[in-house]
């Protein structure tokens, strides 16, 4: 298609002027950012300057530097803008569960009508093949598709196998966009010159044109629901979209929500099930280490011997490692062993985390720093001690015993910067080092063949958070961190470190009882009137004045009962009490929640009550913040 003049960039003509220049500044770790954009025209002849400027990688300042100096020449024209062939070539041959997937896929997206569809499937099983099939089916019709990632960590790994398959026609979005990048993004995705667009949860706005596949990728994960201002849930959105569009929502994880399971149990959602993994590679083994008769026997490392055993020997056979604990930091908490203080933050009802990489106590809330302190601030005694571990500790243990092999470490303070994520994956995948160790964003769909060996330190701690759904998050975490292991031609080995290897959760992880886990979970919920069965209204009281914040707390309860008990549909009102986490930055927290079957008549009583509320009531400096069905419960 004839498009308006636009800027469009080229190599200069005079070859020797550019090997010249090339041989003069080769030396320098800043030409290689120019050599990236020197190569892509040397491939492409011209490319229009905003699309250059939006290739993954590419810096402006070296595209500035190279217009400088003359090397490659901006013009003004007209030009054709003609999308990237789909290279056929590069799909994988599907097996026959995934065969029936995306044939299934293709006869619902012949429908024109919309069709939410759960696509379970066993770590490893190839989702990821089929909603790439899917995607290319439609394409080739000239409709659009979208991909949604739960973590920026994940988008490089998805971006690379769609590029492979799609070219130019795909385009990625991610949160550390600048505006100006998201705002040339949301042009090209109006214009159609982009045909799949993959980000994190805010992509879903993407104004794709004739947009018919949303493809929610780890659909259980709970970063697709927005806690803050404005919230809203991808998924929901993706669904409002396709019932507008006459197109498909899938969801694709190997551990479902409990709401997506009940409601592909119920009908609601189709459900597609893959059950085997693909190209001959099996499930890992599973063991369970009972971390108390560790300490009973004098082991009071942050290892086993028997995953230390493990790590020795994968490493030793040319595997890799995973390590996942997920809490960051060193030292989880400072405690004197006098008088059992713990140093909590100041402005939050939390312990500090000591780091060991700035020497400080970290609160993980509010940001507050300080010193470590010689002596007990209550106490006075010198037998303060630190206790608990975190990512770093771990790493520090790692390094006496196994430095050789070449360690790493993924946790919110390795990660920052634009490409933080990617680049410390992509280290691991060249095997630049071999064990890695990190919180939760190690789990989530990395796929690394070299990974023979999974190690969880600390398996129960999401298991007793006051949240209806820990016993989902930890199954869903362990099951995901599992599934790094053995997705290569090597058999899998996971080992798991508990305190309490008689829970439920360890026993059908253990025994691979995926499916038993979810009725018996759905049935304790159904018990306790609790989601899938029921909806909630949750609201967050805050403050500055703990009276304040408790009084008023009280008189909205009121409100609620009172309104409960004179309609016609009653609600079940729980609390008032105080936050899990009852101080964050000087702000007292209190929550009230409000429970009831239908979510459009909960909705409209919840925002009633908190209308009448607001006229009769004065409020000060509390804040009042309600969400619908949210996620978390701190």
């Amino acid at each position: 298609m004839e498009k308006e003049a636009e800027e469009v960039v080229y190599l200069a003509e005079d070859a020797i002027k550019v090997k010249i220049y090339c041989n003069a500044h080769g030396h320098k770790k800043t030409f290689l950012k120019q050599q990236q954009i020197i190569d892509i025209l040397r491939e492409k002849g011209k490319i229009p300057l905003k699309i250059l400027e939006n290739i993954e990688g590419i810096s402006r300042s070296s595209i500035k530097t190279l217009i400088q100096n003359e090397i490659i020449e901006k013009h003004l024209e007209k030009i054709e803008y003609l999308l990237d062939p789909i290279n056929e070539a590069a799909f994988r041959v599907l097996n026959e569960e995934q065969e029936h997937a995306v044939s299934y896929l293709t006869y619902l997206g012949e429908t024109n009508t919309s069709h939410t569809v759960l696509l379970e499937g066993v770590t490893g099983s190839g989702k990821t093949e089929v909603f790439l099939h899917a995607i290319k089916n439609v394409i080739e019709k000239g409709e659009t598709a979208l991909v949604l990632v739960p973590e920026i960590a994940l988008t490089q790994q998805t971006l690379s196998r769609f590029k492979e398959r799609f070219g130019s026609r795909v385009a990625l979005s991610h949160s550390r966009m600048g505006a100006k990048e998201r705002q040339r993004l949301y042009i090209r995705a109006k214009k159609g010159e982009v045909s799949i667009i993959i980000g994190p949860r805010s992509a879903i706005f993407m104004p794709l044109e004739n947009l018919k596949l949303i493809v929610i990728d780890e659909a259980h994960e709970a970063t697709y629901k927005s806690e803050t201002p404005p919230k809203y849930h991808a998924i929901d959105i993706a669904k409002k979209r396709m019932a507008m569009n006459g197109g498909i929502t899938l969801l694709a994880t190997a551990t479902p929500s409990m709401e997506s399971y009940y409601l592909s149990e119920i009908g609601e959602y189709e459900l597609l099930k893959l059950t085997k993994r693909i190209a001959g590679a099996t499930m890992p083994s599973v063991e369970i280490v009972d971390m108390r008769q560790e300490l009973a026997l004098g082991n009071n490392t942050v290892l086993s011997r028997r995953l230390y055993e493990s790590i020795k020997e994968a490493l030793e056979k040319g595997g890799q490692v995973m390590l996942l604990i997920n809490r960051r930091g060193h030292s989880t908490f400072i405690n004197c062993r006098s008088c059992g203080h713990v140093v909590k933050c100041n402005h939050c009802d939390v312990s500090m985390t000591y780091h060991l990489s700035t020497g400080v106590l970290e609160c993980h809330y509010c940001g507050k720093t300080e010193k470590v302190p010689e002596v007990c601030p209550e106490c006075g005694s010198k037998y303060i001690r630190f206790f608990g571990t975190g990512t770093e500790k771990v790493e520090a243990y790692l390094k006496e015993h196994f430095d050789a092999f070449g360690i790493g470490r993924m946790d919110l303070d390795t990660t920052t910067g634009k490409e933080g994520h990617a680049k410390i994956l992509e280290a691991f995948r060249r095997r630049e080092f071999n064990l890695l160790i990190g919180t939760q964003m190690i789990a989530k769909g990395h796929d690394f063949p070299g990974v023979t060996l999974v190690g969880i330190l600390s398996a129960d701690q999401s298991l007793y958070m006051q949240d209806f759904r820990s016993n989902e998050r930890t199954f869903q975490l362990l099951t995901q961190a599992m599934g790094r292991a053995g997705r290569g031609d090597m058999k899998g080995k996971v080992i798991i470190q508990t305190y309490t290897p008689e829970h439920i959760v360890m026993d059908v992880i253990k025994n691979n009882q995926q499916e038993l886990f979810y009725h018996q979970e759905l049935l304790n919920r159904k018990t306790m009137g609790y989601p899938p069965y029921t909806h909630i209204f949750s609201l967050l009281i805050t403050g500055p004045n703990e009276n304040e914040v408790i009084q008023t707390v009280h008189k909205l309860t009121a409100y609620y009962r009172h309104y409960s008990e004179r309609g016609m549909m009653k609600f079940r009102v729980i609390g008032p009490s105080v936050a899990v986490i009852s101080k964050i930055g000087d702000v007292y927290r209190w929550r009230l929640l409000i429970i009831g079957e239908e979510r459009s008549s909960l909705l409209i009583y919840g925002k009633f009550c908190l209308d009448k509320f607001y006229r009769r009531e004065t409020t000060n400096n509390i804040k009042i913040g309600w969400d619908i069905d949210p996620l978390t419960m701190l």
